[in-house]
């Protein structure tokens, strides 16, 4: 049988589709998940194909119940692979003005020169306004001194994320969901990565420890960045708003 134009499309389509999964399940702990269901499908296909009944049986009713207890166990990395799929690429709202960028990589210098950690989002397409309420609503103009006031040890939001909304400092003290990969890092990172896999954020973090700076993105948090990287990070993210 020959294949038609639409088996070729068909086939096209179905491989965009499942590589475009693996970028988004990449990195997180859905992929080792994939890879069991995987190897459990063909375990099952395997005993039914070599009449194995009662093994069979086993298999086909504890996947039904597999099923349910999957959705539940695995509900951010679903919600993730939805909201991506709903928003698409896409980059920060408004971009700050240049202005803005400068204090904010000063008040970031400040912080790291200091070691007193900071977390930090810049939100982009996928709204945040459910960890905005979390915390303290400022919807204040973005500087250096805010930034040192905000995340100075001691202080009441020090410990919490702050987010950046159109070039704004709009909300500090929030709580962003803890990642459950990379479980040897800290709070903050693990909080930078936990945000970044369920939006398209882009989380700046300062190690209180070591005074590194890191930005966590679609899951991936880079390694410690100079303030010339991060500055050049920067403005591609504007550019590309």
């Amino acid at each position: 049988m020959s294949l038609t134009w639409r088996d070729l499309l068909d086939i096209f389509l179905v491989g965009v589709l499942l590589y475009s999964l693996y970028r988004i399940l990449a990195g997180t702990r859905a992929l080792n998940l994939v890879r069991g269901v995987l190897i459990y499908l063909a375990t099952w296909f395997l005993a039914s194909l070599l009449g194995l009944s009662t093994l069979s049986w086993i298999l086909g009713n504890a996947a039904t119940l597999g099923a349910f207890a999957l959705i539940v166990v695995f509900q951010p990395e679903l919600r993730r692979l939805l909201e991506r799929l709903g928003r698409g690429q896409g980059a920060l709202r408004p971009p700050p003005v240049a202005l803005e960028l400068e204090e904010l990589l000063l008040g970031l210098r400040r912080l790291a020169e200091r070691r007193h950690g900071a977390l930090l989002a810049l939100e982009r397409r996928t709204p945040l306004g459910e960890y905005a309420a979390s915390g303290e609503v400022l919807d204040a103009r973005l500087s250096a001194r805010l930034l040192e006031t905000l995340f100075y040890p001691g202080t009441p939001l020090h410990d919490g994320g702050a987010i950046v909304r159109e070039g704004r400092l709009f909300a500090a003290g929030c709580v962003f969901p803890l990642s459950e990969v990379g479980m040897g890092l800290g709070t903050r990172h693990r909080a930078a990565l936990g945000l970044s896999e369920v939006s398209d954020a882009l989380v700046i973090v300062v190690s209180e420890e070591t005074g590194a700076i890191r930005v966590a993105e679609g899951g991936r948090l880079s390694p410690p960045l100079s303030l010339e990287a991060l500055r050049a990070r920067l403005k591609e993210v504007v550019r590309d708003a």
